[in-house]
């Protein structure tokens, strides 16, 4: 009897944590917004790829090996072909710019606060786009803003609402995407600066100069169970839904071992050889200033970090486009060595630099000059050559040829 009652209990128990966890909306704005009666419920995983395909800089072209079996790939691509970001053109060329994309994350809303937001949003004709049947915690939302910044989409600081919704401010922006994330019951008052916003969110949004996409989390979610966005994307485990031989899938363990060299087969043929070196692989377009630097060791002492998009280098500059991603790149510039201080030596000596990381000495000055100087020396010599040749092979006058010929006995 006691068994049983506890097993009434557990089960009890069960149903109202279930009952307790709450769906999270998500809302598009977007000039091309279309208005749809339904409210689709998404799993996270396929949530998770269609904010990172709104993020992306680049073709979005995950093959979707996180999701599990029980979710159908057809389905998860029509979802993340509907609520993502529009397809580029493939064979015209595209005149006008692509908007700006902005994530926010708000974690922590209370059921009164997710009542007056979908009040507001209903009152200017905006509903909820699709809804996150489980939402994960708040440590799963804390990878997720990781992932982010691992590819460059959020800043590791924290930007305020109202600065993130100006896709030209560099302190929130570093390109054509920007992700961010607050928590309400740390800083409540970014809720009212949400409200207050909508009619901006609304202007910038109708005029295609920015797409915002609102997750809104509830505060039931921050102590959930499920403490990643995708359990597989979150282990790196081997996943078994095709036979991908040795390619990787980037996940969100990829963050914290950035640095680590992928895993390749041992028959594989980009596995590096014993005893050979890997060669370092040097970008040629960072998108963030210290990036740049970072990982160019400041351009190894020869040059500056520039963004090539922005006037005259000048990384916050305002009239560089706002809509073309940052691409910072290494400016060498020249080192001039004294010859010395004794007397009798005047002049200095200057060196040229080249390379992505201004690491290599830029000898194409002498060698276009030893160059020049052998290919005139070696026509010189062949033209003075042809020229005692010609002379002779030429036939001595008569007059001399009847003095220095033999006489007859």
């Amino acid at each position: 009897m006691r068994l049983i009652a506890g097993l009434t209990a557990a089960a009890l128990s069960g149903l109202a944590v279930g009952a307790s966890q709450q769906s999270a909306d998500v809302y598009i704005f977007s000039a091309n917004q279309q208005s749809s009666t339904d409210t689709p419920s998404i799993p996270k995983e396929v949530a998770r790829h269609i904010l990172l395909q709104r993020t992306s800089r680049q073709r979005y072209g995950s093959d979707l090996r996180d999701i599990p079996r029980s979710i159908d790939t057809e389905t998860a691509i029509s979802h993340i072909a509907r609520f993502g970001k529009g397809p580029e053109p493939l064979f015209t060329q595209d005149t006008h710019n692509d908007p700006s994309q902005l994530v926010v994350i708000l974690e922590g809303v209370t059921p009164k606060q997710n009542a007056q937001l979908k009040e507001t949003l209903a009152g200017s004709g905006h509903k909820a786009a699709f809804a996150v049947s489980d939402p994960p915690s708040a440590a799963a939302n804390k990878n997720l803003m990781a992932l982010f910044q691992h590819t460059g989409a959020a800043s590791s600081q924290q930007c305020e609402f109202e600065h993130a919704l100006n896709p030209i401010n560099p302190d929130c922006w570093t390109g054509s995407s920007s992700a961010v994330k607050y928590d309400l019951q740390k800083s409540p008052s970014t809720f009212e600066t949400l409200i207050s916003s909508l009619p901006r969110i609304q202007t910038l949004t109708s005029t295609a100069d920015l797409e915002l996409t609102l997750l809104v989390l509830p505060e039931s979610s921050r102590n959930s169970k499920t403490s990643s966005w995708s359990a597989l994307a979150a282990k790196g485990a081997n996943l078994a839904r095709r036979d991908f031989g040795v390619e990787r899938v980037i996940t969100d363990s990829t963050v914290s071992h950035k640095n680590a060299p992928p895993t390749l087969a041992p028959n594989s043929p980009a596995a590096p050889k014993k005893g050979k070196k890997e060669r370092e692989v040097i970008r040629a377009c960072y998108e963030s200033l210290d990036g740049c630097m970072q990982a160019t060791g400041d351009c190894s002492g020869h040059g500056v970090c520039v963004n090539k998009y922005g006037s005259g280098g000048n990384d916050t500059d305002d009239s560089a486009p706002a809509k073309k991603a940052a691409c910072f790149t290494c400016r060498c510039k020249p080192t001039f060595i004294s010859r010395g201080d004794e007397e009798g030596s005047k002049g200095k000596k200057t060196v040229q630099w080249g390379g992505n990381k201004c690491q290599k000495e830029d000898i194409s000055v002498q060698f276009w000059l030893i160059t020049g100087f052998t290919i005139v020396i070696i026509g010189a010599v062949t033209f003075a050559i042809s020229l005692l040749f010609n002379v002779g092979e030429e036939k001595l006058p008569g007059v001399i040829g009847a003095g220095v010929s033999r006489g007859s006995k």
